[in-house]
């Protein structure tokens, strides 16, 4: 009952206050409740801290969001143990409001995870850091593995299977991205039709590797 009026008090605040100082507070003293009833090692516990960085995450303000996940995360330790799957989907996510440095372990981390999703977010992630540094052939092995965790997860004529082909494409060999980008066009063809924006992007890709 005590949460069902929180829920209550919550979307009273979104409906009337636009100030997002009143809803960070009902998120902190949510946490603060949670952590005397329960203590810091309980589930309920984390997952307060993981609504309070999420909302922080929403409302822009990276730093709080960065402190209310990292407690999420010490929560999970302890209360699911460093290798769970809420543990790691939560490193993921503290991942996304962490500078590069320190999101790169993070996300290695997540990409351990016995969830397919989150191993495959954190593994296409961690493919486009790789990129970005210059460094095609570790980003090629991120994705890969990534294609595969998608495949798990949503099945192989998913839409997310082809988009992870499509990056897939942009760091490999020339052989290589033609396979990739065959695969995602078809995929994209059934799923979406030949004129949606996702299936038109990955044929002009296609059509420009046949070009050269």
């Amino acid at each position: 009952m005590r949460m069902l009026a929180y829920l209550w008090m919550a979307a009273a605040a979104l409906a009337f206050q636009p100030d997002t100082a009143v809803l960070r507070r009902l998120f902190e003293e949510n946490l603060a409740r949670r952590e005397r009833e329960f203590g810091p090692a309980d589930a309920r516990t984390a997952q307060a801290a993981r609504d309070l960085g999420l909302f922080l995450q929403r409302a822009i303000d990276t730093a709080g969001a960065h402190r209310a996940l990292a407690e999420a995360v010490r929560v999970d330790e302890k209360a699911f143990g460093p290798a769970a799957p809420e543990t790691l989907e939560d490193v993921s996510s503290l991942a996304e409001v962490s500078p590069r440095a320190e999101a790169e372990p993070l996300l290695r981390r997540a990409a351990e995870s016995s969830d397919p999703a989150v191993a495959g977010q954190a593994l296409t992630t961690l493919g486009a850091y790789r990129k970005a540094a210059g460094d095609r052939a570790g980003a090629a092995a991120c994705l890969r593995r990534a294609v595969e965790k998608a495949e798990t997860a949503v099945g192989k004529d998913d839409p997310i299977v082809a988009l992870v082909l499509t990056a897939l494409s942009q760091v490999v060999d020339a052989k290589e991205a033609v396979a990739a980008l065959e695969r995602a066009v078809s995929i994209d063809q059934r799923a979406l039709g030949p004129q949606a924006p996702q299936t038109v992007q990955a044929a002009r890709a296609l059509a420009a590797l046949h070009g050269r």
